[in-house]
C-alpha cells in the first residue's frame, strides 16, 4: 500500500466527505480504516458515534501525527493488517484500493472482517479502458467497474455502489485552482488517466459467511 496523497486541507485524495461514509457504516462496530492518511475520518467517527476506529497506516510520519491527536493508528499495510482474523463488524478503504495488489488485498480483508460485516470502499474506476500506470502518485491502476466487483466477489456480495464521478471532477477542479502543490502532480495524474475516463465509486459490500 502505498503512501495516500494528500489534498490542501490534509485529507485524503478523496471527493467522499466523511459524512457519506460515516452514513454508510453500521454503529456501534469497531471499525477499521486502511490507509487513514492524517487521521480526517477516523475523528470524524469518533466524534460522531463510533466509539472504536483503528487506523491502518504505512506512513510513519502520518501515524504518529494521528496518535498525537488520540487517534488509535498502526503501522501496516492492506496486504498485512496488524489485527486478530475477524476482529471488526467495518472496514473503510478510500482511495486505497487502486494502490494494493488486489488478490493478496482481498483475501484481508476478508480475514480482519467478521461475517456479514461492511466493507465502503471508494475509489477511481475506468469508464473507458482499464489502466495500469506504475509509477502514479494518484493510483497504481483503474480498473473498469465489473472488473473490480469481479476481484471483490469471492468473498463478498456487493449491497450497493453509489456513482461520485461528478464529485470527483468538482473535487479535481477545486483541488487544481487552490494553487497547492499538490496541483501540478494531479493535473499530470488526470492528464495521463484520460484514456481511461475515469468515475469515482462507493461499494458497499457485506462479507460473505461461510458456507
Amino acid at each position: 500500500m502505498r503512501q495516500v496523497p494528500q489534498c490542501p486541507a490534509g485529507e485524503k485524495l478523496s471527493p467522499c466527505p466523511p459524512e457519506l461514509a460515516a452514513g454508510l457504516l453500521p454503529r456501534g462496530e469497531t471499525v477499521v480504516e486502511l490507509g487513514c492518511g492524517q487521521g480526517v475520518l477516523l475523528q470524524y467517527l469518533r466524534a460522531h458515534g463510533f466509539p472504536t476506529c483503528i487506523g491502518i497506516e504505512p506512513d510513519p510520519e502520518r501515524a504518529a501525527y494521528c496518535r498525537s491527536r488520540g487517534l488509535d493508528v498502526r503501522p501496516g499495510t492492506a496486504q498485512a493488517v496488524p489485527l486478530p482474523a475477524e476482529s471488526c463488524g467495518a472496514m473503510v478503504m478510500e482511495c486505497v484500493y487502486s494502490l494494493c495488489e488486489p488478490g493478496p488485498t482481498v483475501r484481508e480483508l476478508a480475514r480482519i472482517l467478521r461475517p456479514g460485516g461492511t466493507l465502503v470502499l471508494t475509489d477511481l474506476y475506468a469508464h473507458g479502458v482499464g489502466m495500469t500506470l506504475e509509477d502514479s502518485p494518484l493510483c497504481r491502476r483503474v480498473p473498469r467497474r465489473e472488473e473490480l466487483e469481479d476481484e471483490l466477489q469471492t468473498h463478498f456480495t456487493l449491497e450497493r455502489f453509489l456513482d461520485q464521478t461528478d464529485a470527483l471532477r468538482q473535487y479535481a477542479m477545486q483541488l487544481l485552482l487552490s494553487g497547492a502543490g499538490e496541483a501540478d502532480c494531479t493535473r499530470e495524474a488526470f492528464r495521463r488517466l484520460k484514456p481511461a475516463k475515469p468515475g469515482y465509486g462507493v461499494w458497499i459490500w457485506k462479507k460473505n459467511s461461510p458456507r
